[in-house]
């Protein structure tokens, strides 16, 4: 049912591309220029004149494009309808399917025969790829001149490394980019009379470390803890150094563990096992894991995302004063920082407006992911109206958007799902296994777990 709805779709869409070209026609003027792109999209050759949203507004036939979004139709009026109407085209209606993009899920909205044009992968895409719903973008993306340079090159590397054909094709346009840096209390630093991090020139893992040692140190009966890498030092913000490599833990087609033969991964590990064996600093009781060293204004810097200002330190700008901010280290000077992702939009295969709903993957990408402090919906933005921009103020914001994010393997491997790095890290920061040791129990372990999923 799919496919035949699918074919009376581009039948009609090739109808309405041919009478709006030949409308174009009649014109006295551009004739030559109207016939040359018609016959270069129809035959899709490589040098396709640009179909601007603004021809593609004027021209267009009243559409609705159907968008998959997980949290409910008042959500998606105020955060998708509300805030993106002066960008989307206005001959389009956004209608919401507002479920997940989850197997269960889709299987259900398929059975009822419900179809959405465009769906948020906030989920990753396997589910979409299971059900045979995911078509790349980039014929869209030639037929409409898209600039592909406007976005972050590491996170449209990672969304071509992410084809599951292998082919490196583009899955998607980008939302919001992730990005990280280093928060440091002004006050600690004082204290050990240690001067401020450079807010232009990221430090390296090394100088970092040769921080943490200086600034872990009961001073007026005070336990200080030099750095802080999320809650115990053993939580995802601890596997940014590993990021900034931009490696595969496995091999994406057979599933082998590549760990131990991994100079990178044997580097990092390197680095937590240095960094957990300062006096003082990692505290393997459980309580480590629920206790914010960093909001309690006991550890001297912290690695984590721009919006941990608010939902990390309380979100009123008196808590935040002598909090300052700087980029993300890295291995070495001029290095790469963490490889970058942004939860994508995505088109259906079987989608019945896929133009108009790449059309509405644009003008979020546009919105959501080119620039975020020029944004006016971002919270970080001197030109947003969001309550929480006071928070923001007079601090260096843009040391989370001004590095380049390490560039991935040409193919992702699923099989890294496999490999628990973060949930490992315990075990290496108690001290009861050497670096080898900890290779070989990680890699037996991921092995096993890749095993009995190829057996399933």
């Amino acid at each position: 049912m799919c496919r035949s709805k699918r074919n009376w779709t581009m039948i009609i869409i090739f109808i309405c591309l041919g009478l709006l070209f030949w409308g174009c026609s009649q014109s006295s003027e551009g004739n030559s220029n109207t016939e040359n792109r018609t016959n270069n999209i129809n035959n899709n050759e490589e040098n396709v004149d640009e179909v601007t949203l603004e021809e593609w507004d004027d021209n267009g036939e009243p559409v609705t494009v159907k968008v998959l979004y997980p949290w409910g139709e008042d959500n998606f009026e105020s955060d998708i309808v509300e805030k993106f109407q002066d960008e989307i085209p206005k001959n389009i209606t956004l209608e919401c399917v507002c479920t997940a993009a989850q197997l269960e899920s889709l299987e259900e909205m398929n059975a009822n025969e419900i179809t959405p044009d465009i769906m948020f992968a906030n989920w990753g895409i396997d589910d979409l790829v299971e059900l045979g719903m995911l078509e790349p973008i980039d014929d869209y993306v030639e037929k409409y001149g898209v600039d592909l340079s406007e976005f972050d090159e590491s996170v449209i590397a990672t969304y071509r490394a992410m084809d599951p054909d292998g082919e490196g094709q583009l899955i998607g346009l980008p939302t919001f980019v992730d990005t990280v840096g280093l928060f440091y209390n002004k006050e600690i630093f004082d204290l050990f009379g240690v001067s401020y991090p450079d807010p232009e020139n990221p430090m390296t893992w090394s100088e970092v470390l040769d921080l943490a040692v200086q600034m872990t140190e009961e001073r007026n009966g005070v336990q200080y803890y030099g750095l802080e890498m999320g809650a115990g030092l053993t939580t995802e913000e601890a596997t940014f150094p590993l990021r900034e490599f931009g490696i595969n833990l496995t091999d994406p087609d057979t599933g082998n563990v590549l760990i131990s033969e991994s100079p990178e991964f044997k580097q990092y590990v390197e680095f937590m096992d240095k960094l957990y064996s300062i006096p003082g600093l990692y505290d393997p009781s459980d309580e480590a894991r629920e206790i914010d060293r960093f909001a309690e204004k006991s550890a001297a810097m912290n690695i984590s995302w721009p919006g941990y200002l608010r939902w990390g330190l309380g979100g009123d700008p008196k808590d935040v004063e002598n909090v300052g901010v700087a980029p993300i280290p890295v291995w070495e000077e001029g290095g790469k920082g963490p490889q970058l992702y942004a939860h994508p939009y995505v088109l259906n295969k079987y989608g019945e407006n896929k133009d108009a709903g790449f059309q509405v993957m644009l003008a979020i990408a546009k919105v959501d992911a080119m620039d975020p402090l020029k944004s006016p919906y971002t919270e970080f933005s001197p030109n947003s109206n969001n309550e929480n921009y006071p928070l923001y103020e007079e601090k260096n914001m843009k040391v989370f958007w001004n590095y380049e994010g390490a560039i991935p393997p040409k193919k992702i491997s699923k099989w890294d799902d496999y490999v628990d790095v973060e949930g490992s890290l315990p075990r290496l920061g108690e001290g009861n296994m050497d670096i080898n040791e900890f290779l070989r129990v990680l890699k037996e372990e991921s092995e096993i777990k890749i095993k009995e999923t190829k057996l399933k």
